[in-house]
């Protein structure tokens, strides 16, 4: 008899009264099946990997929400590794607890949310460029007390296209370097190492040459079968920046989901209109690009919660938008987790500001109503994949 996930909605709710967790389900759940079979099969067999990549915007980038999803997901399912990681300190903008990154130069950026910068972003998001000899990126997983060690001896580089700059690649505590160039005729999308032996940290370093260089992420990863869940989380970014980032649907394909996780619409949300028809249309032109890349992975959007607008109250706008959201993935039968119901909707920010689980600008949330957050997606999901093994045990 398959085990089920142990979860407790209700003592969430006890602590969290202003929490509907009688909403917290995935609608339209056999949307998932696929995907919940796939990871019935890693729980059976102890073999092989399933990949989640949660794409989205800034209620994502910290990391706060997806890593307890991911944390959970891994304490049952294994640990296959920490996943896509970016250097976000060099791009100057925020980066989750466990990434650490320096360089000795500094590196100009951009992101998908800023399509007028003439630079490309890659798979996570973001890109780093420079034309500078002396390029390196040292990058590292910290960890907390109390928390197990993360290391990896996987690691999967998406990097510039160029024939003429090749990197070293120099992991912490092993003394052989590797060299990491591209080969003529060489189309792979990224540069692997594999490793003898684990590693927390290391040095990338180009070979000097004045051609442009870029760093786009890389995927950390183990040799344990278990779960790998990618975080693509990017400040400011909506639907419509991610579909004309042809760079970043060049390179994600390489991450093999079996799931994506889709949480974008707050920003969508902070023009002083809602055009519905516009919106459905970057909607349903981002949900065919996923389809296209990735036919047999399965598909879990998710509604954004409460915020007000210029602080005064809660956003109408975003009101609108996830009405039409929850209705498109009802007539389309795409599944669907339904935050901003399960946060009791328009007005229930308020709730969440007073007990300090949202940062001043009361769009943001802080790190433990980020971590809330996850913990329901995380139960979400859970009595999801118990329904499946459940009904799928009584049909035998």
């Amino acid at each position: 008899m398959a085990q089920p996930i142990p979860v407790n909605d209700n003592a969430l709710a006890k602590r969290y009264p202003f929490v509907s967790a009688v909403f917290n389900r995935i609608f339209n759940n056999t949307g998932l099946d696929s995907f919940y079979q796939k990871l019935y099969n890693l729980k059976k067999d102890s073999a092989g990997t399933v990949s989640i990549v949660h794409i989205g915007d800034s209620h994502i980038q910290a990391d706060f929400l997806s890593g307890v999803v991911r944390n959970g997901l891994q304490e049952f399912f294994g640990n296959a590794g920490r996943g896509l990681v970016f250097p976000y300190q060099l791009a100057l903008s925020n980066a989750p607890d466990d990434i650490s990154s320096s360089s000795s130069i500094r590196w100009q950026f951009n992101r998908v949310a800023h399509p007028e910068i003439q630079i490309n972003a890659g798979i996570s998001g973001y890109a780093l460029t420079t034309t500078s000899a002396a390029a390196n990126i040292r990058l590292s997983l910290r960890t907390s007390i109390g928390e197990g060690l993360q290391s990896f001896n996987r690691l999967k580089f998406f990097l510039d296209t160029s024939y003429n700059t090749s990197w070293v690649f120099q992991p912490d505590n092993l003394d052989l370097p590797y060299t990491l160039k591209r080969q003529e005729n060489d189309s792979s999308i990224y540069r692997e190492v594999e490793l003898k032996q684990p590693i927390t940290g290391f040095t990338l370093s180009c070979l000097p040459t004045d051609d442009a260089k870029a760093f786009y992420g890389v995927s950390l990863e183990n040799s344990r079968p278990g779960v790998l869940y990618h975080t693509i989380g990017v400040n400011g970014a909506r639907y419509d920046q991610y579909n004309i980032a042809p760079l970043f649907w060049k390179q994600l394909p390489a991450l093999k989901a079996d799931l994506y996780i889709i949480s974008l619409g707050t920003n969508e949300a902070q023009r002083a209109s809602f055009f519905e028809a516009m919106f459905v249309k970057d909607l349903s032109g981002f949900l065919e690009k996923l389809k296209e890349i990735s036919p047999g992975a399965s598909i879990l959007i998710t509604t954004a919660p409460d915020s007000y607008k210029l602080r005064r109250s809660s956003n109408k706008v975003l009101r609108q938008l996830n009405q039409t959201l929850t209705d498109y993935c009802n007539k389309n039968y795409i599944p669907l987790w339904d935050l901003y119901r399960i946060t009791n909707g328009y007005g229930s920010a308020y709730s969440w500001s007073k007990r300090g689980l949202m940062s001043r600008d009361r769009i943001h949330f802080t790190a433990e109503g980020y971590r809330l957050q996850g913990s329901l997606l995380f139960n979400a999901l859970a009595k999801g994949y118990n329904s499946y093994i459940s009904l799928s045990e009584t049909g035998r």
